[in-house]
């Protein structure tokens, strides 16, 4: 069995270990996770995701920037991106899907909810 790559980028440790550890022992993802989103594309590049779980609220760059440079990159472009934040209202889903984001979730986000997204989307994938 192939294993679905799934990046994930957020500047909180405490979500990062929370996703990799649920995702990793689910046992048919390879998972990466990211606190410092210098490098991000040419990581993304290296690493080949089927899917990015990407923070909003980050230290500069912002999810928002970031998940834009994605989707303009060629290279980059057709990876499913789904935006964790705390943030829900309609203001903010609207700045998250025109940036290009494919889906969105709440936190605090339950196990389950995290990987019925993530099968979601990756079975919409192109």
């Amino acid at each position: 069995m192939v294993k679905k790559k799934i990046l994930i980028v957020d500047d909180e440790a405490v979500y990062l270990h929370f996703a990799k550890s649920i995702l990793t022992r689910k046992g048919k993802y390879e998972v990466m996770a990211v606190a410092d989103t210098g490098d991000l594309i040419n990581q993304i590049n290296e690493f080949k995701p089927n899917i990015i779980l990407l923070n909003i609220v980050m230290p500069e760059p912002n999810g928002i920037k970031i998940c834009h440079a994605i989707k303009k990159n060629l290279c980059t472009a057709n990876i499913p991106i789904v935006i964790i934040s705390g943030m829900c209202g309609d203001e903010s889903r609207e700045k998250v899907f025109t940036a290009g984001a494919d889906d969105f979730l709440v936190k605090p986000i339950k196990k389950e909810s995290l990987i019925n997204k993530i099968e979601e989307v990756l079975s919409n994938a192109k």
